[in-house]
């Protein structure tokens, strides 16, 4: 029997959570093609036990980051599409009005989220002012999208239907420490290989998503932020930003330490937890990262950009380069 996935019809998805025996019908409205004349008893009759599910699944999720400082004053409008937005604001403030309903996203303290839902389009104003400095991640998802997937009739829902159904609806919610690092991890995402960045991405933009959106439901209100959170993201943020500034010096983790104050195994505890990498991963991946730039803009050699690495062998910085970005060296110089 052909179990095809594919064309399994939409109204017959299904996801089963238990163990329970599955018979020749169940596997037709799976998407199964029992024989012809098969015989009407087979498809009553148990044919296998076990979980058996076939979702087929698209998020639609547009992802926008940024981390800039304005040049000067502006008042900017354009049109924005029905969709419900999370933004997490990880430094700064960000002001402006869904056609007549102001909002006002400050971080200036600390790293805050903020969630909205548009059911009809808007025009949204932004006011920037010289100097501003803001760093934020929006994850959007098309508003029909998550519609058609609240259920009305669970109570766990209530709250999350009558949030996305009430025109223009703004609220400010508190990610978790994961999330916050989630948000940092999409701002600097360890590829820039297409394929790899994407999924990296929406894989981070779905569960921000999904925590902000649960935060809409019961457990609103609830603390989510563990006590020292906020000063580990901190710290991680001072030890990245410590790297990329000496990047091209000799870091040692014991040297790091040293500069930011603490032991070799907090900070590679509080790093790997805020980016999900070693220091040391991302120290070489970051010296890769200058390579590339510095053959593709300024016509380095691969032996030149190996140095910069810091690899001694031209063919294992060639191997380490392939790995990170999907090409060879010798392609991203002739591009």
């Amino acid at each position: 029997m052909a179990f095809d996935r594919q064309h399994a019809p939409q109204r017959l998805r299904r996801n089963v959570t238990r163990r329970e025996t599955i018979t020749g019908q169940q596997l037709e409205d799976f998407g199964t093609a029992l024989p012809r004349n098969a015989a009407e008893g087979i498809r009553r009759r148990p044919v296998m036990s076990g979980r058996l599910s076939n979702d087929n699944l698209q998020s639609f999720l547009n992802i926008h980051t940024t981390d800039t400082v304005s040049m000067q004053d502006a008042d900017v409008k354009f049109p924005v599409k029905a969709a419900v937005t999370v933004a997490i604001v990880l430094r700064g403030r960000v002001c402006g009005a869904f056609d007549d309903v102001p909002f006002d996203l400050d971080a200036r303290d600390q790293p805050v989220g903020f969630i909205w839902a548009l059911s009809q389009p808007v025009m949204l104003h932004r006011q920037l002012k010289q100097g501003d400095d803001v760093s934020k991640v929006m994850i959007s998802a098309k508003f029909d999208w998550v519609a058609s997937r609240v259920n009305h009739t669970d109570s766990r829902h209530v709250a999350i239907d009558d949030f996305i159904h009430a025109g223009i609806s703004v609220r400010r919610w508190q990610p978790s420490r994961r999330a916050i690092a989630l948000a940092d991890q999409l701002l600097y995402p360890p590829t820039d290989d297409p394929l790899f960045r994407d999924l990296y991405a929406e894989s981070r933009g779905l569960e921000i998503f999904a925590e902000a959106l649960g935060a809409l439901g019961p457990k609103v209100g609830e603390a989510s932020v563990e006590p020292d959170a906020l000063d580990q993201h901190q710290k991680a943020q001072e030890i990245r930003n410590y790297v990329l500034e000496h990047i091209f010096d000799d870091l040692t983790l014991s040297g790091l330490a040293e500069k930011c104050g603490m032991s070799i195994a907090s900070l590679q505890r509080i790093f790997k937890n805020a980016y999900g990498t070693t220091v040391k991963d991302f120290i070489r991946e970051s010296r890769l990262i200058a390579a590339r730039d510095a053959m593709e803009k300024d016509g380095l050699t691969i032996g030149q950009a190996a140095w910069i690495a810091g690899y001694s062998s031209p063919a294992n910085f060639a191997t380490a380069f392939k790995r990170v970005f999907g090409i060879s060296p010798s392609e991203a110089r002739g591009r």
